[in-house]
Parts: structure tokens; sequence; C-alpha cells
């Protein structure tokens, strides 16, 4: 790995997400928040974070961009990279404050007007689907995960862990899977993490790291509307996107468009049109991760890419857009384009490439074309 890709991993290491932005009293905010004793809920909750801004004073995301030998194209990505690195670390140190809401728009946008109208119609569409029954433990999945990477060619670590924010991460800096272990899985939602976070995720980071470059497998500027988009729409294709866990995309788009104007309770009470109070809760939670005051507007926005993201893979693809290349690595749509002009001019090797089993005809499964529809 050269000097600026290794700089970029240390710095990425650094500022991870999930951690700035975990509040340290999540678990007594829920229980008081949904406690039987409280029908009605009227105090939105107050989160602790063990990140401060004062941690980030010194901390500098300063990559060497002078010492990039690539062509003019992928020292732009860098730059862009750059960019995006100095808004995080902002970001980071305004978690609890009235500014980290602007940051993280900056970074991750923000669902429009008409896109909480098409999240309101799946969900008044999906309004009486129901979870599915979970009875996978986190153990036997890990073992799923590790016979589809197998096939597919991938070598990755999978880890069962104690706390966290979500069920599972597919971390592209350790190159690892992290399994929540406390979880239990649908087999519907185990069929679709497969596809969602093997297919998609994983395949993407490696096929980055094939690149000579690391930035691809560690994620461009903007990727995450792309993976998943891309993630969503293989679920869709493949046939295993289960109706409620679309519910659940639409219900946290609506409720970051939601969240930017209204506290967590406003929020909180729409949901429950759609959602019983365990899942309205986990929703609205999830997106009002780096507020103190939930109460106020406000959100970490980057929540409605699942809802928005698949539309946008259709119409990359309307427009002649080449799927394979959007699987060069964890890229944005925009950086397809220079992949594939690469790859003409040989710089770019893709014998090395993997792709979905789904997308393998000598698999006896569903052909490339289904995924191009």
């Amino acid at each position: 790995m050269n000097v600026i890709d290794t700089k970029l991993r240390y710095l990425l290491q650094q500022l991870t997400l999930g951690s700035a932005v975990k509040p340290a009293n999540l678990l007594e905010e829920r229980e008081a928040f949904l406690h039987p004793r409280l029908a009605r809920r009227v105090k939105s909750p107050v989160f602790r974070y063990n990140n401060s801004s004062s941690q980030w004073a010194d901390f500098k995301p300063a990559l060497s961009l002078d010492s990039v030998d690539a062509p003019e194209e992928i020292v732009e990505i860098y730059r862009e990279k750059q960019r995006e690195l100095d808004l995080t670390k902002n970001m980071f140190a305004a978690v609890g404050s009235e500014g980290f809401t602007q940051f993280a728009i900056e970074i991750f946008g923000a669902p429009t007007a008409e896109d909480a109208q098409q999240a309101r119609k799946v969900l008044r569409e999906l309004s009486d689907v129901a979870p599915p029954e979970q009875n996978c433990s986190a153990k036997e999945f890990a073992k799923l995960i590790e016979i589809r990477l197998r096939e597919l060619g991938i070598s990755m670590d999978i880890r069962l862990v104690s706390s966290m924010a979500t069920k599972v991460w597919v971390d592209s800096i350790s190159c690892a899977i992290h399994l929540n272990k406390n979880s239990l899985f649908a087999h519907q939602e185990v069929r679709r993490l497969l596809v969602h976070e093997i297919d998609a995720h994983a395949v993407r980071i490696y096929n980055g790291s094939c690149l000579p470059w690391g930035i691809f497998s560690m994620g461009t500027a903007g990727y995450r509307e792309a993976e998943e988009g891309l993630a969503v729409h293989f679920e869709r294709q493949s046939g295993h996107l289960y109706p409620f866990q679309e519910k659940i995309y639409a219900g946290r788009c609506l409720a970051v468009y939601l969240s930017l104007s209204s506290g967590f309770v406003e929020v909180f009470e729409e949901l429950l049109i759609y959602f019983d109070e365990k899942t309205a809760y986990t929703i609205v939670e999830r997106i009002k991760r780096g507020l103190t005051d939930t109460s106020r507007p406000g959100a970490l926005t980057k929540e409605f890419h699942y809802f928005t993201g698949p539309a946008k893979v259709r119409s990359y693809l309307q427009v002649g857009g080449n799927l394979l290349m959007l699987l060069a690595g964890k890229i944005a749509f925009k950086h397809a384009r220079i992949i594939a002009k690469l790859v003409q001019e040989g710089l770019v090797n893709t014998s090395k490439w993997v792709f979905p089993l789904e997308m393998n005809d000598d698999r006896k499964s569903a052909p490339a074309e289904r995924y191009s529809e």
C-alpha cells in the first residue's frame, strides 16, 4: 500500500462514524422511553456522548496529495476525499451541537419532499405488514456468511461482537464483517443480508482492492448512495427484498425528512401509524444519533439512501451505465465512468474481479441481465 493510502486508512480508522455518534446512554434512554407504564411518550431522549469536540481540535485529516502517482482523474478523486474528510472531522466535532445536522447534510445529502411523499405511499401500501419471526442466531448466520465468502473467493474476518448499534457491519478498513452476537435473524432476513452485505458490500470492497489505488476499497467521497442503492437493488432483483424490510427503508426515509423539522416524539408518533412502538423507536433513534437534545430538529441524514438509492441505480442503468463498473469498488455513481475509461486504457485489470453469485449463469441462478433491468 502506498503512502497516501496508508494515511487514508489511518484517518478513516480515527473517523469511525458508528463510534462517534453512538450515545453512551443508548440503552437507558430506550428503556425509559419504551417503559410500559408510560402510555404516552412526551419526553424525547437526551443523549450523552463519549465523543467531545475538544478531542478533534488538533486532529488534522490531511492527505499528501502531492505524493499521488496516478492519472489526473484519480488525483481528483483523492482531492474529493480530502474535502469529505474535512467535513467529517467537523461533523464529529459538532456531535451534540446545533451544527451537527448541517455537516451531515453536506456529507450525505437529505431527502426531498417528493422522496418523503413516495415513502409515505409505500408505508400506506404496507401498513399492515408485520415483521417475520427471528429464530436464526448470529453464530448460525456467521457460518452462512463464511460459506458465501468462500464461494466468491473473498477472504474476510467474521467477528461476533457484543456492542453494536446495528446487526451487521461490513468494515472496509479492517476488512472484517462484524455481527452483533446478541441479534436474532429471520430466515428471510438471512437470505436478504447475504445479498446486501456480501454480494454488494463485500464484493465492492474486494474488487476495489484489486485496483492500484487503495481509496477504491475504502470508499471514495459520496460512495454511500450508490453503495446502499446497489445493495437494495440486488435485494429486489434477486427476490429477497421482503415487504417488511421495504417498509423499514421507507420509514427511515420519512423519518429523516421529518426529523429535519421536528423532534423525536413528533417523528415517533407519525411512525406509529405504520409500525409497532419498538420498531418506530429504533428507526427514529438511528436517525437522531449525533444530537443531544432530540426534541430539537436535526438528523444523521444518511439513512434515506436505502430508499432513494435503488431508483438512482435504475436511472444509472437506463442511461447506459455499466453495472459491472459500479461493482469496481466502493465508488460513487460518477466514478464508474472513470473506472470504465481506465479499463479501456489498460490501466485497470478486471481479471481478478468477482461478481455476486446470482449474477453468474454457471451457478444456475439469476443471470446478470436480471440485475440490469
